[in-house]
């Protein structure tokens, strides 16, 4: 945590700053109570009040102060949230395609929700509550000493003890720290998975497993809950009984001190005020200390890294193989994703730059794995992919994708207009994008196109057919002119006379090397392919 509030030291300074202004008149509040008293017993009037007046100044200004910082505690928490998610996002990105789809979604997603709040709960709140503990103990310290040297020396050494004693808990505090987060992360994967089934669900009248489902996933939550609990609530009682035992030992050597005429009776007024400034502080401190050395773990699952360099430029020794005849080759190809059962055995292919391929065969014949590992997406096979006559592991991923790109059946789209799906942050002129929604049969004339553009898509592309989806992924590497295409099942949710328009505009492209799956090629394009390989 300390590095993400380095980021943001300028913003932690300000916010320190009204923090001091707090306790500074707070403390100043407790003196004047001791002034107060002792010009009641010298029957001082008009001291007494002036310094009444003083006092509802004071907490006048504290009022008004407090307001002020809570708000920019709160701009501040989600200034390093974002820079938190901003983080985790830097760090998805470096995954290659496998090690981010080693773990389901929900993990990612509770890593930026569910550790984001258990941070701003037990780290970030804590924090701002230990930064006012601190000053206050200084400045209440400071004062003690102004009516005796005992009092601040008890104090410091009373203090001691409330912050080391409950430092026991750390370590079990930060195991169910861990064990939450985690849970937190199961919690969410399970619940997406149910939720997302509801269809499948209510089409055989078995609602209930959703209810099931999400009461079975909170029990094995809230058990991370009580457990960590147990160790927060024995931070508190243990900060807590420190408190009240110190208070009352500071007052009392204070009433001793005036028995002795060594301070003013009004003295007691005063330290009782500041015991209690520095004790409730300290009681609390030492909870929230040990909450935010119990966040360490979760840290440690997403380390800060530094912006890295967009990677835009082609190796020098691979721009000079884009001429080579054969764009991909497989040589002794191997893989299984079971040892027991290997999904390629031994695959030699080769696919001429240029030329059009149809890859036909049995469903669970590897069709899809083939396309999948060409496109660099599958680490782990035995043998060699090469492309442009290079191994595909000496290409960065930037690289590959601006060869090749790979399209499922099942495309993704972002919850946005046309527009930006079909641009993904790339710049590309209006002209351009209508050309590919005409080459792609979406809109049928150049008028239509504007308008189309700005279209929502809609959450998980809802406004759209399957068709219409599939029909703006093959856009998109349209638009972009890559040269290789793999295409698995492309055209499959779209109607039989527009898909055989789509694969016709594909196949008499004469700069596009195409590798197409199709469990029901159309008669109309099977003939135009320049080879059609069966895998069984």
């Amino acid at each position: 945590m300390k590095k993400y509030v380095l980021l943001h030291k300028s913003e932690m300074a300000m916010l320190s700053g009204l923090i001091v202004l707090i306790e500074a008149l707070t403390v100043y509040g407790s003196v004047l109570n001791a002034d107060i008293l002792n010009a009641l017993i010298a029957h001082n009037f008009a001291q007494f009040m002036k310094n009444v007046a003083l006092l509802l100044t004071v907490w006048l200004l504290v009022v008004l102060t407090e307001y002020i910082e809570g708000v920019y505690q709160e701009v501040v928490i989600q200034n390093i949230d974002i820079s938190i998610r901003n983080n985790i996002a830097k760090l998805l990105i470096q995954k290659s395609y496998s090690e981010y789809n080693a773990k389901p979604y929900g993990v990612y997603e509770s890593w930026i929700n569910n550790d984001i709040q258990v941070i701003n709960e037990q780290g970030l709140s804590p924090l701002f509550v230990v930064i006012q503990g601190a000053v206050g103990t200084v400045f209440a310290v400071l004062t003690l000493i102004k009516y005796h040297w005992s009092l601040a020396l008890v104090a410091l050494v009373l203090a001691g003890l409330i912050i080391l004693l409950p430092k026991i808990f750390d370590k079990k505090l930060a195991e169910k720290n861990l064990k939450l987060t985690q849970g937190n992360e199961r919690f969410v994967n399970r619940t997406q998975d149910v939720l997302s089934a509801f269809n499948l669900l209510y089409a055989f009248q078995t609602l209930h497993l959703l209810v099931d489902g999400i009461k079975e996933s909170s029990k094995l939550i809230k058990t991370a809950y009580v457990n960590r609990s147990k160790f927060q609530i024995a931070v508190q009682v243990t900060g807590f009984m420190g408190n009240v035992v110190s208070q009352v030992i500071l007052i009392g050597l204070s009433g001793i001190l005036a028995f002795q005429r060594l301070v003013k009776i009004g003295t007691i007024n005063a330290v009782g005020s500041l015991a209690g400034n520095i004790f409730n502080s300290l009681g609390n401190m030492s909870n929230f200390l040990g909450m935010i050395r119990g966040t360490r773990p979760i840290f440690a699952k997403y380390p800060l890294i530094d912006d890295q360099p967009a990677d835009t430029d082609l190796r020098p020794h691979a721009k000079q193989l884009l001429t080579a005849p054969a764009v991909l080759q497989t040589k002794d190809l191997s893989f299984s994703y079971d040892a027991k059962k290997p999904i390629l055995n031994h695959v030699n292919l080769t696919f001429l730059r240029n030329k059009k391929y149809l890859i036909l065969g049995e469903s669970g014949a590897g069709k899809s794995t083939l396309l999948k590992l060409l496109a660099g997406y599958i680490p782990g096979y035995q043998g060699q992919i090469l492309l442009d006559g290079m191994s595909l592991t000496e290409y960065r991923p930037a690289e590959i994708s601006r060869r090749l790109l790979y399209l499922d059946q099942s495309p993704q789209v972002l919850q946005t207009t046309v527009r930006n799906n079909l641009s993904l942050g790339a710049q590309f002129s209006d002209q351009q994008l209508i050309e590919a929604l005409l080459k792609m049969k979406l809109i049928q004339s150049v008028d239509e196109g504007k308008d189309y553009l700005n279209l929502d898509i809609g959450e998980s592309g809802k406004n759209f057919s399957g068709g219409q989806i599939q029909r703006l992924a093959l856009a998109r590497g349209l638009i972009r002119e890559i040269p290789v295409m793999l295409i698995d099942e492309g055209t499959s949710a779209i109607d039989e006379q527009t898909a055989v328009q789509i694969e016709m505009a594909l196949l008499k492209n004469p700069k596009l090397t195409l590798i197409m799956i199709s469990h029901t090629p159309h008669p109309q394009t099977e003939k135009l392919f320049d080879k059609v390989i069966h895998f069984s």
